[in-house]
């Protein structure tokens, strides 16, 4: 977590209501002696170090990528000199890929964590991407270009220039790349697949008047998608059986898998100023407690969720609880951030953590 005084920390949700577990970053922490705030952070995919990014709050000031080794319990610099803002583990655990502002647009960079070696990948915005699942590759769309980018260093491969924009790719089982662009034959907007062979074929089809903009989700096993259709529904599309199943028919701003894919969590709109969690489990669905959201989670995290939902889960690890970020405060009291863990029991409890602009599930 990352709270509203810039510390980033880890606590056990249990006890979170009473005392932090650990603090990484004190309050005020001096670099060169500046004061600096931590800005990102990021589990790695097994739990094997915590990642997070350190910004100088004066402008010349002082910016540091930090790692802490969970096993060792110890810490150091990866890389200085840039400002991360978003941090994203390769599978493996042995890299760390961050996006930061740099002369050409926004730069995507690859640091080994252990030599701290690190290799631009591509720049140029929007950009987003995706870890191929051995951790040897990884699928970029930046501008409308998507682009496969190996870690050996052997050069780029153009997959496509007509990439529809803000959309991030995804990986499929057999190393195929999944994406949003023009079905080649017929024209339409669709969910494109880009084989190891360099074939391309629609998945799914969107329709020219997507409400979602074609933004979709994978679940863990690739075998269903999640995406707004053109009524503005979030549906599940089944890619064998080919089947539809709608999930929600409200307003959805975002949406995100369990990690076991049995159920979707669908953040709806509720009233003018609440969200809800929608938990829909394949044939009905549950609504918790409603909630204001706030903070750079409601404005810098949900616009990019499918980007988020690869690399950071809302989702506590047994499928269990969700946690996401609320404001609190207003009606003439300062207003803040906490964080909202709510469990998916039979009592649907919901537990805050005050003061707290960022918050993550450890893995499993």
């Amino acid at each position: 977590m990352i709270d509203t005084a810039g510390q980033m920390l880890l606590a056990d949700v249990d006890a979170a209501a009473t005392g932090l577990v650990e603090v990484r970053v004190p309050v005020g922490e001096i670099v060169d002696g500046l004061t600096t705030r931590a800005t990102a952070c990021a589990w790695s995919g097994a739990g094997q170090w915590t990642a997070w990014s350190l910004s100088a709050l004066a402008i010349d000031g002082p910016n540091e990528l930090r790692i802490h080794d969970e096993a060792t319990d110890s810490s150091w610099v990866l890389a200085e000199a840039f400002t991360a803002f978003y941090l994203a583990p390769s599978p493996c655990g042995r890299y760390l890929s961050h996006l930061s502002p740099g002369p050409l647009g926004l730069e995507l960079a690859v640091s080994d964590v252990r030599s701290g070696e690190l290799r631009v990948i591509e720049r140029g915005q929007p950009l987003f991407w995706a870890w191929s699942d051995d951790s040897t590759r990884l699928a970029v769309h930046v501008g409308n270009r998507l682009v496969i980018a190996p870690l050996d260093g052997s050069g780029n491969e153009v997959i496509t220039e007509e990439a529809g924009s803000f959309v991030a790719p995804q990986w499929l089982p057999g190393e195929s790349v999944a994406f949003v662009g023009r079905d080649p034959v017929r024209g339409f907007p669709a969910v494109l697949v880009h084989g190891p062979d360099g074939s391309q074929r629609p998945l799914v089809a969107l329709g020219d008047n997507s409400v979602g903009g074609g933004r979709f989700v994978l679940d863990p096993d690739g075998r269903r998608i999640a995406l707004i259709d053109d009524a503005g529904h979030l549906v599940i599309h089944d890619l064998l059986s080919d089947e539809r199943t709608t999930a929600s028919t409200a307003n959805t701003v975002a949406f995100f898998w369990s990690p076991a894919g049995d159920r979707l969590a669908a953040l709806t709109i509720v009233s003018p100023t609440e969200v809800a969690w929608s938990i829909f489990d394949g044939t009905r669905s549950r609504l918790l407690e409603p909630f204001r959201p706030g903070g750079r989670w409601f404005s810098s995290v949900l616009p990019f969720f499918e980007q988020y939902s690869r690399s950071h889960s809302v989702w506590s690890s047994d499928g269990s609880a969700l946690v996401a970020i609320a404001a609190s405060g207003g009606d003439g009291a300062p207003t803040t951030t906490d964080a909202v863990v709510q469990r998916l029991d039979e009592h649907g409890s919901t537990q805050r953590v005050e003061r707290i602009e960022l918050a993550w599930w450890a893995p499993g």
